[in-house]
């Protein structure tokens, strides 16, 4: 359920939009390119999570992550798909891949203790303390059961959050600040430095 919750949160931003650390770059050079699909054919065999490991931030064991999709992530993701498929990446979806260089998009998993508790969770991404809204948000109207369900956190939901990139400095650290319905804040840190 967790995972279906995750692709259909990913599928949504898709047709709505997209070793040593690097800096993020939203304009990928070919080598770039070539360096994301080989990520992702030689890890096709892990998990979701362990794949975008280096594109998500966790808060804890029992509590919310969030995920950047960044072009370099998102190339990486489609080759991984086309290997497991046992296919070659098409040109066609290498450019649609790429597509994400206009916005940040963030995934965030936020868990909750009802079906629609996500409803109405608000983002703001700072960067450099000036604060930049969402020009595109998604919440699920029904949230998926936890791993840990019955048990509390019993639900968990994937909220999209897509971010214009014009006032974004590539080279800092930027701060994901998700707030709830009833006022709690969940802050996350995405060195962009570190981050591909």
């Amino acid at each position: 359920m967790l995972k279906r919750t995750l692709l259909l949160a990913f599928i949504t931003t898709v047709c709505l939009i997209g070793k040593t650390a690097y800096s993020i770059s939203l304009d990928l050079t070919p080598e770039q390119i070539n360096e994301a699909i080989e990520y992702g054919k030689k890890n096709k065999l892990l998990s979701p999570t362990n794949f975008a490991k280096p594109w998500v931030v966790h808060l804890d064991d029992k509590d919310d992550w969030a995920t950047l999709w960044t072009p370099y992530h998102n190339v990486a993701f489609k080759a991984k798909k086309a290997t497991v498929e046992k296919r070659e990446l098409s040109e066609g979806e290498i450019l649609r891949a790429l597509h994400f260089k206009d916005s940040l998009t963030f995934v965030v998993s936020v868990f909750g203790e009802y079906m629609e508790f996500a409803k109405g969770y608000n983002a703001i991404l700072y960067s450099e303390d000036k604060p930049i809204y969402p020009m595109f948000s998604y919440f699920p109207d029904y949230a998926e059961p936890s791993r840990f369900y019955p048990e509390e956190p019993a639900f968990v939901a994937g909220c999209v959050y897509k971010f214009p990139v014009e006032n974004i400095n590539q080279n800092s650290t930027l701060k994901l600040l998700i707030t709830s319905p009833d006022g709690n804040e969940l802050e996350f840190p995405f060195d962009l430095v570190k981050i591909k």
